[in-house]
This record gives C-alpha cells, sequence and structure tokens, in this order.
C-alpha cells in the first residue's frame, strides 16, 4: 500500500501554498534542496509530475491539484477525528487558527476570546492579521480553521458562517472643530476635511476609492495607512477624521475618545463584516462551536443601529 511521508506532503502543500520553493522552505524551516527532493520523492513514487515552474514561480500539475486535494482532505478528515475524541473528553485541549483583518481584533479579543476561554481554557490560538485578500487565502488554503474580513467578495470555496451590514461612518473626536458637523454627511461636505485613510488593497480602501470615483471627488488624505491604530491616534488626537465601521472603534466609543457621525453616501453604506470557513471543510469541535460562539458575541456581527 502507497504511503505518503508526512514530511513529504507537508513539503509539497506549502510549496503549493507559497507558490515558491524558497518561501515554502522559510515556512517550514529546512532547506529549499530538502522541499526540492521530498517533491522529486513524491513524482518518482506516483510517477507523475506534481509542480510545474514559470516566471513567477511554481503552481500544481493536474497531477498535483488532485494530490493537493487528497492531502488537504486528509489533512481535515484527521483533525476532525482527533477533534471528536478531545469533544468526547469535555474539549480539553485544541489549537485553533482564526485570519482576522485588523478592524476585528479588538473585538473578537475583548468579546469573543475571553469568554470563550473562560470556557475552554485548554485551547491555545494563532491569530494571523492581514488584508482582506490575505484572510481569504489563508481559509482557502485550510491555513485558518476561519476568517473574518471587511468587504470580502463572494467565493465558490468560502462558506459564510455569519454576516453582517456594517456601513463606513465618519469618525471624529468629540473635542474637535468636527464634532459639530451636521449629519448625515455627503461626499462633497467630506471633500476639504483633513483625512486619515486606509489604502486601496483593503476592504475599506477599495469603498472609499470607489465613492471617490463615483462622485467624482477626490478626499484630503493627509495621512494613507494600512495600520488602523494610525487612523484612531490621527483622531484622538484631534488631527482630522478617518472613515471606519462603527465597529472597529467600540472601545474607543465607550470611553468617549471617538464619535460617529452617519454618512449620506450609497457607496459607503454597503459594506458587510463576514465570519466564513472553507466551503466543504469538516472543522473540528473546538472551531464549530468558536464560530457559532463568535456571531453571537461579536459587536461586528450584530447590525448596525
Amino acid at each position: 500500500m502507497f504511503k505518503i511521508a508526512t514530511a513529504h506532503s507537508a513539503s509539497f502543500l506549502v510549496a503549493c501554498e507559497e507558490g515558491s520553493i524558497r518561501s515554502a522552505s522559510e515556512r517550514l524551516g529546512v532547506e529549499p534542496s530538502t522541499i526540492t527532493r521530498h517533491i522529486q520523492s513524491l513524482e518518482t513514487s506516483l510517477g507523475a509530475a506534481l509542480i510545474e515552474r514559470g516566471h513567477t514561480g511554481i503552481c500544481p500539475t493536474e497531477a498535483g491539484q488532485i494530490l493537493q486535494t487528497y492531502l488537504k482532505r486528509q489533512q481535515c478528515d484527521e483533525e476532525a477525528l482527533l477533534s471528536e475524541f478531545d469533544a468526547l473528553k469535555g474539549m480539553r485541549r485544541g489549537q485553533l487558527v482564526i485570519a482576522v483583518g485588523d478592524g476585528f481584533i479588538s473585538d473578537f479579543i475583548g468579546n469573543a476570546l475571553r469568554l470563550y476561554r473562560g470556557s475552554y481554557p485548554g485551547f491555545t490560538y494563532d491569530l494571523l492579521s492581514g488584508s482582506t485578500e490575505q484572510v481569504l487565502h489563508a481559509v482557502r488554503t485550510d491555513q485558518a480553521h476561519l476568517g473574518m474580513a471587511y468587504n470580502a467578495r463572494k467565493e465558490r470555496s468560502i462558506k459564510t458562517a455569519a454576516q453582517s451590514k456594517q456601513p463606513l461612518e465618519l469618525l471624529v473626536s468629540p473635542h474637535s472643530d468636527w464634532a459639530n458637523l451636521p449629519e448625515p454627511m455627503t461626499m462633497k461636505a467630506l471633500e476639504h476635511l483633513p483625512a486619515a485613510l486606509l489604502k486601496s488593497g483593503s476592504g475599506v480602501g477599495d469603498m472609499i476609492q470607489a465613492a471617490e470615483g463615483a462622485h467624482g471627488v477626490r478626499l484630503n488624505a493627509v495621512v494613507q495607512s494600512n495600520s488602523l491604530a494610525v487612523l484612531r491616534n490621527f483622531v484622538r488626537d484631534g488631527l482630522g477624521v478617518t472613515i471606519l465601521p462603527a465597529f472597529v472603534v467600540t472601545r474607543e466609543i465607550a470611553d468617549g475618545t471617538i464619535v460617529t457621525k452617519r454618512l449620506d453616501i450609497p457607496e459607503l453604506s454597503r459594506g458587510e463584516a463576514s465570519l466564513f470557513t472553507r466551503a466543504g471543510r469538516r472543522l473540528p469541535e473546538g472551531a464549530s462551536r468558536l464560530a457559532h460562539h463568535i456571531a453571537r458575541a461579536m459587536v461586528a456581527f450584530r447590525a448596525a443601529g
């Protein structure tokens, strides 16, 4: 009976996910030559080429895609099996990997993780933070059990577990001149306000860019960043305004350092917060329970009022 060595399957899968032998070697902590040797050993055993090299890296051949699907399914089934045994023992241990957009971290840790850890103290968590596309990729390739992102596009490979409408709002310091601006605000009214904005490539940044194009207005981006901390500090220090969904600054709203102002801009009202898994993946019991808990506990998954 043919059996694939664990190290060989790991080398092949990670190389396919990373699209590069060198990136796979860095992720696994082994030499590139070891990755190559493992893949070549698989190709010899199976009698088929599994990867092909191009100008930008490597990708699986048709045979490689078949093996990739098989190995992923095998990994998920083994993980689910072990999880079921752990569930019989009272969910005493396990590791969960969650990919999150930066804006979800405070909400997740403060409103979901704190309570879940109280129920299952033996679990550990690996939080992967990144852009909407990076979160989707982590879930799509089984690097993460669950993903949370803002304004994530619909994909056949992604299954939505929870979703909530979360429009973008103008965030200002209550002690600034902009706290008295009339609501709701139009795109034209925002045009000359000093703003710190997320760069395009994020769910929020792309929505703002689309609104600028639709209204023929260019916002006054004094600061552009991919860091929410930069945007929060810019507003809290009274330097100007920013545009984000309110759940991103739940704590600041609660302690009175930031207030929200409604916008009358259709392109900025359609944002959604999404919790998702890979379609067809059999989640371990701990991840499944966490998903249900997140949907109930997090502000991001309550409809904005």
